[in-house]
Protein backbone atom coordinates (compact mmCIF):
# COMPACT_ATOMS: atom_id res chain seq x y z
CA UNK A 1 0.00 0.00 0.00
CA UNK A 2 2.41 2.74 0.54
CA UNK A 3 4.48 1.74 -2.78
CA UNK A 4 1.35 2.61 -4.06
CA UNK A 5 0.89 5.53 -2.45
CA UNK A 6 4.76 6.76 -3.53
CA UNK A 7 3.78 6.15 -6.94
CA UNK A 8 0.23 8.21 -7.24
CA UNK A 9 1.80 10.87 -5.58
CA UNK A 10 4.95 10.79 -8.12
CA UNK A 11 2.01 10.96 -10.50
CA UNK A 12 0.37 13.87 -9.00
CA UNK A 13 3.55 15.81 -8.63
CA UNK A 14 4.40 15.39 -12.59
CA UNK A 15 0.88 16.35 -13.37
CA UNK A 16 1.23 19.86 -11.29
CA UNK A 17 3.27 22.24 -13.77
CA UNK A 18 4.50 25.87 -13.39
CA UNK A 19 1.61 28.23 -15.08
CA UNK A 20 2.02 32.45 -15.36
CA UNK A 21 -1.08 34.07 -16.28
CA UNK A 22 0.46 37.71 -16.69
CA UNK A 23 2.75 38.36 -14.27
CA UNK A 24 2.34 35.92 -11.73
CA UNK A 25 2.92 31.99 -11.43
CA UNK A 26 0.86 29.33 -9.95
CA UNK A 27 0.40 25.46 -11.18
CA UNK A 28 -1.96 24.01 -13.79
CA UNK A 29 -2.64 20.04 -15.19
CA UNK A 30 -0.74 19.07 -18.07
CA UNK A 31 -3.68 20.35 -20.12
CA UNK A 32 -3.33 24.26 -18.81
CA UNK A 33 -6.03 23.71 -16.58
CA UNK A 34 -5.41 25.85 -13.07
CA UNK A 35 -4.83 23.88 -9.85
CA UNK A 36 -3.00 26.70 -7.61
CA UNK A 37 -3.85 30.11 -8.56
CA UNK A 38 -1.38 32.53 -10.01
CA UNK A 39 -0.43 34.67 -6.69
CA UNK A 40 3.83 33.77 -6.94
CA UNK A 41 6.18 35.91 -8.16
CA UNK A 42 7.90 32.77 -9.78
CA UNK A 43 7.03 29.22 -9.64
CA UNK A 44 9.13 26.01 -9.73
CA UNK A 45 8.80 22.43 -10.31
CA UNK A 46 8.19 20.10 -7.60
CA UNK A 47 10.03 17.56 -6.39
CA UNK A 48 9.46 15.51 -3.45
CA UNK A 49 5.73 17.21 -2.98
CA UNK A 50 7.63 20.50 -2.61
CA UNK A 51 8.29 23.44 -5.07
CA UNK A 52 9.54 26.41 -4.19
CA UNK A 53 7.60 29.68 -5.14
CA UNK A 54 9.11 33.47 -5.00
CA UNK A 55 6.92 36.35 -3.51
CA UNK A 56 7.85 39.60 -1.85
CA UNK A 57 11.75 38.98 -2.58
CA UNK A 58 11.88 35.85 -0.71
CA UNK A 59 11.47 32.10 -2.12
CA UNK A 60 9.62 29.77 -0.04
CA UNK A 61 8.68 25.69 -0.10
CA UNK A 62 4.58 25.11 -0.62
CA UNK A 63 3.02 22.61 -0.70
CA UNK A 64 0.67 20.65 -3.45
CA UNK A 65 -2.31 22.51 -2.43
CA UNK A 66 0.26 25.64 -3.05
CA UNK A 67 0.48 26.53 0.56
CA UNK A 68 3.16 28.10 2.08
CA UNK A 69 5.05 25.53 4.48
CA UNK A 70 8.48 26.86 5.13
CA UNK A 71 10.11 29.95 6.14
CA UNK A 72 11.17 32.50 3.97
CA UNK A 73 14.53 32.12 1.81
CA UNK A 74 17.28 33.83 0.06
CA UNK A 75 17.97 30.83 -2.41
CA UNK A 76 17.72 27.18 -2.56
CA UNK A 77 19.33 23.95 -4.77
CA UNK A 78 17.94 20.68 -6.08
CA UNK A 79 16.20 17.44 -4.36
CA UNK A 80 18.89 14.86 -4.04
CA UNK A 81 18.54 11.85 -1.97
CA UNK A 82 15.16 13.69 -0.85
CA UNK A 83 17.27 16.45 0.61
CA UNK A 84 17.45 20.01 -0.93
CA UNK A 85 19.58 22.89 0.26
CA UNK A 86 18.45 26.35 1.16
CA UNK A 87 19.79 29.79 2.64
CA UNK A 88 17.47 31.49 4.81
CA UNK A 89 17.03 35.40 5.80
CA UNK A 90 20.00 34.92 8.18
CA UNK A 91 22.25 33.34 6.06
CA UNK A 92 22.24 30.14 7.18
CA UNK A 93 22.14 27.32 5.15
CA UNK A 94 20.97 23.89 5.80
CA UNK A 95 19.10 21.06 4.04
CA UNK A 96 15.49 20.27 4.19
CA UNK A 97 13.02 17.40 3.62
CA UNK A 98 9.45 17.33 1.64
CA UNK A 99 8.29 18.95 4.65
CA UNK A 100 10.50 21.50 4.99
CA UNK A 101 11.97 20.38 7.87
CA UNK A 102 15.93 20.89 8.78
CA UNK A 103 16.69 17.41 8.69
CA UNK A 104 20.27 17.22 10.19
CA UNK A 105 18.93 20.58 13.13
CA UNK A 106 22.83 21.93 11.20
CA UNK A 107 23.80 25.04 9.79
CA UNK A 108 26.54 25.77 7.18
CA UNK A 109 27.54 29.08 5.83
CA UNK A 110 27.11 27.89 2.88
CA UNK A 111 25.31 24.18 1.46
CA UNK A 112 25.49 22.47 -2.27
CA UNK A 113 23.44 19.85 -3.51
CA UNK A 114 24.24 16.49 -2.40
CA UNK A 115 26.11 14.22 -5.70
CA UNK A 116 27.14 10.70 -5.47
CA UNK A 117 25.26 10.22 -1.56
CA UNK A 118 27.38 13.70 -0.94
CA UNK A 119 27.37 17.24 -0.13
CA UNK A 120 30.11 20.13 0.07
CA UNK A 121 29.02 22.39 2.82
CA UNK A 122 30.98 25.70 4.41
CA UNK A 123 31.69 27.19 7.97
CA UNK A 124 33.84 29.60 9.20
CA UNK A 125 35.66 30.11 5.36
CA UNK A 126 36.34 26.65 5.10
CA UNK A 127 35.16 23.49 3.13
CA UNK A 128 34.02 20.34 4.35
CA UNK A 129 32.04 17.44 2.92
CA UNK A 130 29.13 15.46 4.80
CA UNK A 131 27.03 12.40 3.66
CA UNK A 132 23.08 11.69 3.68
CA UNK A 133 22.74 10.72 7.27
CA UNK A 134 24.36 14.69 8.08
CA UNK A 135 27.81 12.62 9.23
CA UNK A 136 31.29 14.70 8.70
CA UNK A 137 32.95 12.77 6.01
CA UNK A 138 36.14 15.56 5.94
CA UNK A 139 35.97 18.36 8.36
CA UNK A 140 35.89 21.86 7.07
CA UNK A 141 39.66 22.06 5.95
CA UNK A 142 40.16 23.41 2.32
CA UNK A 143 39.39 26.52 0.61
CA UNK A 144 37.14 25.73 -2.62
CA UNK A 145 35.98 22.79 -4.73
CA UNK A 146 34.63 22.07 -8.04
CA UNK A 147 30.06 21.81 -6.78
CA UNK A 148 29.56 18.09 -6.91
CA UNK A 149 31.26 14.50 -6.58
CA UNK A 150 32.00 12.85 -10.23
CA UNK A 151 33.25 9.62 -10.61
CA UNK A 152 33.84 9.53 -6.97
CA UNK A 153 36.13 12.45 -6.70
CA UNK A 154 35.82 16.42 -5.75
CA UNK A 155 38.66 18.67 -7.37
CA UNK A 156 39.52 21.20 -3.91
CA UNK A 157 42.26 23.69 -3.48
CA UNK A 158 43.86 23.54 0.08
CA UNK A 159 46.77 25.44 0.66
CA UNK A 160 47.00 27.16 -2.36
CA UNK A 161 47.54 23.39 -3.85
CA UNK A 162 44.75 21.74 -6.24
CA UNK A 163 43.94 18.09 -4.73
CA UNK A 164 41.38 15.33 -5.29
CA UNK A 165 39.74 13.90 -2.23
CA UNK A 166 37.83 10.83 -2.77
CA UNK A 167 34.58 9.75 -1.32
CA UNK A 168 35.93 8.75 2.32
CA UNK A 169 37.51 12.52 2.22
CA UNK A 170 40.97 11.13 1.48
CA UNK A 171 43.39 12.85 -0.81
CA UNK A 172 44.26 10.94 -4.22
CA UNK A 173 48.27 10.71 -4.06
CA UNK A 174 49.65 11.68 -7.20
CA UNK A 175 53.61 11.72 -8.04
CA UNK A 176 55.58 14.79 -7.62
CA UNK A 177 55.42 16.30 -11.59
CA UNK A 178 51.72 15.50 -11.66
CA UNK A 179 49.14 18.58 -10.87
CA UNK A 180 45.45 17.85 -11.74
CA UNK A 181 44.06 19.71 -14.75
CA UNK A 182 40.49 19.02 -14.22
CA UNK A 183 37.79 16.75 -12.34
CA UNK A 184 36.98 13.10 -12.77
CA UNK A 185 34.84 11.97 -15.41
CA UNK A 186 33.69 8.65 -16.10
CA UNK A 187 36.35 6.90 -13.81
CA UNK A 188 38.98 9.14 -15.50
CA UNK A 189 40.46 13.04 -15.16
CA UNK A 190 43.16 15.23 -16.80
CA UNK A 191 46.45 16.05 -15.25
CA UNK A 192 49.49 17.89 -15.96
CA UNK A 193 52.77 16.35 -16.69
CA UNK A 194 56.09 18.42 -15.40
CA UNK A 195 59.13 16.93 -16.45
CA UNK A 196 62.47 18.47 -15.96
CA UNK A 197 65.69 19.06 -18.05
CA UNK A 198 68.76 20.86 -17.84
CA UNK A 199 69.58 22.59 -21.31
CA UNK A 200 72.31 25.30 -21.34
CA UNK A 201 72.58 25.12 -17.56
CA UNK A 202 69.11 26.27 -17.93
CA UNK A 203 66.58 24.10 -16.03
CA UNK A 204 63.75 23.91 -18.37
CA UNK A 205 60.33 22.46 -17.50
CA UNK A 206 58.01 21.06 -20.26
CA UNK A 207 54.57 19.97 -19.50
CA UNK A 208 52.02 17.80 -21.14
CA UNK A 209 48.88 16.64 -21.04
CA UNK A 210 47.70 12.90 -19.31
CA UNK A 211 44.96 11.33 -18.13
CA UNK A 212 44.89 9.03 -14.79
CA UNK A 213 42.52 6.70 -13.74
CA UNK A 214 40.81 6.52 -9.51
CA UNK A 215 44.09 5.30 -8.62
CA UNK A 216 45.93 8.12 -9.54
CA UNK A 217 47.96 5.86 -12.14
CA UNK A 218 48.65 7.41 -15.64
CA UNK A 219 46.72 5.35 -18.05
CA UNK A 220 46.71 7.88 -21.63
CA UNK A 221 49.82 9.73 -21.95
CA UNK A 222 50.43 9.24 -26.03
CA UNK A 223 48.60 11.42 -28.29
CA UNK A 224 48.59 10.18 -31.91
CA UNK A 225 46.43 10.32 -34.69
CA UNK A 226 46.78 9.92 -38.32
CA UNK A 227 50.63 9.26 -37.94
CA UNK A 228 50.90 13.03 -36.01
CA UNK A 229 52.34 13.22 -32.49
CA UNK A 230 50.40 15.70 -30.60
CA UNK A 231 51.90 14.47 -27.63
CA UNK A 232 53.75 17.35 -26.68
CA UNK A 233 51.05 19.95 -27.92
CA UNK A 234 47.72 18.78 -26.92
CA UNK A 235 45.74 20.56 -24.28
CA UNK A 236 42.57 19.91 -22.19
CA UNK A 237 39.58 21.34 -22.73
CA UNK A 238 36.49 19.41 -21.36
CA UNK A 239 35.90 16.40 -19.04
CA UNK A 240 34.70 13.25 -20.60
CA UNK A 241 31.34 12.67 -21.02
CA UNK A 242 29.62 9.74 -23.38
CA UNK A 243 32.25 8.69 -23.59
CA UNK A 244 34.60 11.74 -25.05
CA UNK A 245 36.28 14.29 -23.94
CA UNK A 246 37.69 17.95 -25.82
CA UNK A 247 41.10 18.49 -26.16
CA UNK A 248 42.61 21.69 -28.25
CA UNK A 249 45.93 21.89 -30.11
CA UNK A 250 47.35 25.40 -30.96
CA UNK A 251 47.60 26.07 -34.67
CA UNK A 252 48.29 29.53 -36.52
CA UNK A 253 44.77 30.92 -36.03
CA UNK A 254 43.74 29.58 -32.42
CA UNK A 255 43.10 26.06 -31.55
CA UNK A 256 42.41 22.91 -33.50
CA UNK A 257 40.00 20.52 -31.68
CA UNK A 258 39.25 17.11 -31.23
CA UNK A 259 37.03 14.77 -29.55
CA UNK A 260 38.91 12.09 -27.54
CA UNK A 261 37.88 8.66 -26.89
CA UNK A 262 39.37 7.18 -23.43
CA UNK A 263 42.22 5.28 -25.99
CA UNK A 264 43.42 8.35 -27.14
CA UNK A 265 42.35 7.93 -30.25
CA UNK A 266 41.26 11.64 -31.80
CA UNK A 267 37.95 12.22 -34.07
CA UNK A 268 37.85 14.34 -37.29
CA UNK A 269 39.25 18.10 -36.29
CA UNK A 270 37.07 20.66 -35.43
CA UNK A 271 36.99 24.14 -35.21
CA UNK A 272 35.12 23.60 -32.05
CA UNK A 273 33.09 21.32 -30.75
CA UNK A 274 30.59 20.74 -28.19
CA UNK A 275 28.92 18.18 -25.92
CA UNK A 276 25.17 17.87 -26.44
CA UNK A 277 24.02 15.24 -24.36
CA UNK A 278 22.33 11.78 -25.82
CA UNK A 279 25.92 10.85 -27.02
CA UNK A 280 25.63 13.15 -29.63
CA UNK A 281 27.98 16.03 -30.30
CA UNK A 282 28.18 19.71 -32.70
CA UNK A 283 31.20 19.51 -34.58
CA UNK A 284 31.68 22.74 -36.22
CA UNK A 285 34.36 23.03 -39.71
CA UNK A 286 36.21 25.81 -40.95
CA UNK A 287 36.23 28.87 -39.63
CA UNK A 288 35.14 32.08 -42.61
CA UNK A 289 32.20 30.00 -43.93
CA UNK A 290 31.60 27.15 -41.44
CA UNK A 291 29.61 24.23 -41.55
CA UNK A 292 27.80 22.54 -38.09
CA UNK A 293 26.45 19.45 -37.55
CA UNK A 294 25.55 17.12 -35.28
CA UNK A 295 27.41 13.40 -34.89
CA UNK A 296 27.03 10.68 -32.77
CA UNK A 297 29.35 8.73 -30.77
CA UNK A 298 30.67 7.20 -34.15
CA UNK A 299 31.04 10.21 -35.74
CA UNK A 300 28.63 9.44 -38.21
CA UNK A 301 26.73 12.83 -39.04
CA UNK A 302 23.11 13.47 -38.14
CA UNK A 303 21.81 16.29 -39.05
CA UNK A 304 23.60 19.35 -41.03
CA UNK A 305 22.74 23.09 -39.89
CA UNK A 306 21.57 24.62 -43.08
CA UNK A 307 21.80 28.11 -41.40
CA UNK A 308 24.40 29.22 -39.43
CA UNK A 309 23.69 29.37 -35.69
CA UNK A 310 24.82 31.80 -32.91
CA UNK A 311 24.69 29.07 -29.86
CA UNK A 312 23.56 25.64 -29.32
CA UNK A 313 22.18 24.18 -25.79
CA UNK A 314 22.48 20.98 -24.68
CA UNK A 315 19.70 17.55 -25.30
CA UNK A 316 17.09 16.62 -23.10
CA UNK A 317 14.15 14.67 -24.02
CA UNK A 318 15.60 14.14 -27.82
CA UNK A 319 15.37 17.81 -28.34
CA UNK A 320 17.85 20.97 -28.38
CA UNK A 321 17.94 24.40 -28.02
CA UNK A 322 19.60 26.03 -30.78
CA UNK A 323 19.92 30.03 -31.22
CA UNK A 324 19.98 31.29 -34.70
CA UNK A 325 21.24 34.59 -35.72
CA UNK A 326 18.50 36.69 -35.43
CA UNK A 327 18.73 35.90 -31.61
CA UNK A 328 15.88 33.48 -31.33
CA UNK A 329 15.85 30.19 -29.82
CA UNK A 330 13.93 26.96 -30.66
CA UNK A 331 14.29 23.42 -30.42
CA UNK A 332 15.74 21.12 -33.06
CA UNK A 333 15.73 16.76 -33.13
CA UNK A 334 19.31 15.36 -33.17
CA UNK A 335 18.89 15.07 -37.30
CA UNK A 336 18.83 19.14 -37.04
CA UNK A 337 15.01 18.75 -38.21
CA UNK A 338 13.75 22.00 -36.17
CA UNK A 339 10.59 20.90 -33.79
CA UNK A 340 9.46 24.01 -32.41
CA UNK A 341 10.20 27.17 -33.89
CA UNK A 342 12.56 29.94 -33.17
CA UNK A 343 10.28 32.57 -31.16
CA UNK A 344 11.81 32.43 -28.04
CA UNK A 345 14.16 34.71 -26.52
CA UNK A 346 15.91 32.30 -24.41
CA UNK A 347 15.46 28.66 -23.89
CA UNK A 348 16.48 26.36 -21.41
CA UNK A 349 17.00 22.28 -21.63
CA UNK A 350 14.34 20.03 -21.37
CA UNK A 351 13.94 17.90 -18.40
CA UNK A 352 11.01 15.14 -17.70
CA UNK A 353 9.18 16.72 -20.51
CA UNK A 354 9.15 20.51 -20.05
CA UNK A 355 11.35 23.54 -20.70
CA UNK A 356 11.86 26.85 -19.45
CA UNK A 357 11.67 29.30 -22.60
CA UNK A 358 11.29 33.60 -22.28
CA UNK A 359 8.88 35.12 -24.74
CA UNK A 360 8.35 38.91 -24.63
CA UNK A 361 10.36 39.23 -21.68
CA UNK A 362 8.99 37.00 -19.75
CA UNK A 363 9.64 33.60 -18.63
CA UNK A 364 7.29 30.68 -19.10
CA UNK A 365 6.75 26.94 -19.42
CA UNK A 366 6.60 24.43 -23.02
CA UNK A 367 6.19 21.31 -23.15
CA UNK A 368 8.03 19.17 -25.90
CA UNK A 369 5.48 19.57 -28.18
CA UNK A 370 5.64 23.03 -28.31
CA UNK A 371 2.24 23.84 -25.54
CA UNK A 372 2.80 27.07 -23.87
CA UNK A 373 1.73 27.36 -20.27
CA UNK A 374 1.34 30.74 -19.76
CA UNK A 375 -1.26 33.05 -21.46
CA UNK A 376 -0.40 37.34 -21.39
CA UNK A 377 -3.07 39.93 -19.28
Amino acid sequence: MLLLLCLLNTELFSQMIPYRVGWKWGYSDTAGKLIVNPVYDLADFYEHGLAFVKKDSFFYGVNTKGEIITEPYMQYGKFSFGLCPVTNKRHQSYFIDSTGKNVFNKVFSAAENFSEGLSVVSMKNKCGIINTIGEWVREPDFDSSSLYFKSGFLLAKRHGKFVYIDRHGKELLLAENLRPAGIFSEGMAAVYCETKSIINNTIDVKTNLQFIDSSGNVVLSKFVSDGEDYTDYVNYQKEFIDGKAIVNVANQLAYDRYLMDKKGNFSHVYSYTQHLGDSMFLGVIGYMLPTVRIYNSSYDVMGDFSSILSSVGTFGNHLLAVQNRAGYWGYCDSNTKMIIPFIYESADAFNKGYAIVKKQGRFGVINSQGKEFFVEQ
